[in-house]
């Protein structure tokens, strides 16, 4: 392998052999790689046009510190980054299984069930970074790994900032997030805040509910309008069989204003716990909600009960 030319199957980089690519995107390819207890790894590496740019060098490294000091069980796991051979690299947790987005692509929708299983665990980890003052500012399906078994873990934490620190989604003049799923604030050049990511989570769980983003356009332009202006379709109208409060829910994390959005990842998922265990939330404002007991003695009395024998 030459100076700074990517590695190709069989090189060795930081101590691994590149096994085959696994994913690319505009900054880096990631590769699976395995060492000498042979045990797989993800190795992430900067491609040579933005690995010439001090300043996409320097973005890169502080991925890799910003996912390590999140650290959390449904967050990637970063090994180890370093330079070798003029390659500016990234050792991660491999994970088995595909990203959200290309099980979205295979399925195009998801039980509300499976949905809420799998992006619950993401509101934990989202959580405990806004805890740290983190935020992740690029929440999507594709940014969502799952192990075979299911387990997901968020990644890319490329473009965590301190909360409060930058606005809208441009730095330097470019682009950061993802039109699909980027929260109002992000397409009018607003301060960002924990309510970004609540916002872009609840775009992400409607695509997984209904097969689709929220919002559609062949622009960004177009996109940003209607995530400022325009209120997405209830989840349940498009696809019955989703319990109205999980609707509502989504609805309220895709709010325009912040304030109107749900109040925190904690609250978000003990709702969501809630709505799994077959309980109905009020929305009572700040803190716990409350169980709706009229509506559940109605769920009970609508339950037939066999008896054997």
């Amino acid at each position: 392998m030459s100076e700074g030319t990517l590695p190709a199957v069989g090189d060795v980089l930081a101590g691994r052999t590149i096994v085959r690519p696994v994913g690319e995107g505009a900054m880096g390819i990631v590769y699976e790689a395995r060492g000498i207890s042979d045990r797989s790894v993800a190795i992430k590496v900067l491609k040579p046009a933005p690995a010439a740019d001090p300043t996409l060098v320097q973005e890169f490294a502080a991925e890799g510190q910003s996912t390590g000091a999140v650290r959390h069980e449904n967050v990637v796991q970063i090994l180890e980054q370093g330079t070798e051979d003029g390659l500016h690299y990234m050792i991660m947790e491999f994970v088995d299984g595909p990203p959200l987005d290309r099980l979205l692509r295979t399925r195009k929708r998801l039980d509300w069930k499976l949905a809420t299983k799998l992006l619950l665990p993401v509101a934990k980890a989202l959580g405990h970074a806004h805890a740290q003052g983190l935020i992740h500012r690029d929440v999507k399906p594709g940014n969502i790994l799952l192990y075979r078994d299911g387990r997901p873990r968020l990644t890319d934490f490329g473009i965590v900032k301190d909360i409060g620190s930058l606005k809208g989604y441009l730095v330097q003049g470019r682009a950061v997030g993802t039109p699909a799923y980027a929260s109002p604030e992000q397409c009018t050049g607003k301060r960002l805040s924990e309510g970004t990511d609540m916002y872009s989570l609840g775009a992400t769980f409607y695509h997984a509910l209904t097969g689709r983003p929220p919002f559609t356009g062949d622009t960004a332009v177009k996109l940003a309008k209607q995530h400022v202006n325009v209120p997405p379709a209830p989840p349940n109208s498009l696809v019955k069989d989703t319990p109205r409060a999980l609707s509502k829910i989504v609805e309220k994390m895709l709010a325009k204003r912040v304030s109107d959005r749900v109040v925190s990842m904690e609250r978000l998922v003990h709702d969501l716990e809630m709505i799994q265990q077959g309980k109905v939330a009020l929305d009572v404002g700040p803190g716990r909600p409350k169980v709706n007991t009229a509506a559940l003695k109605g769920l009970r009395r609508t339950r037939t009960v066999r008896r054997i024998g």
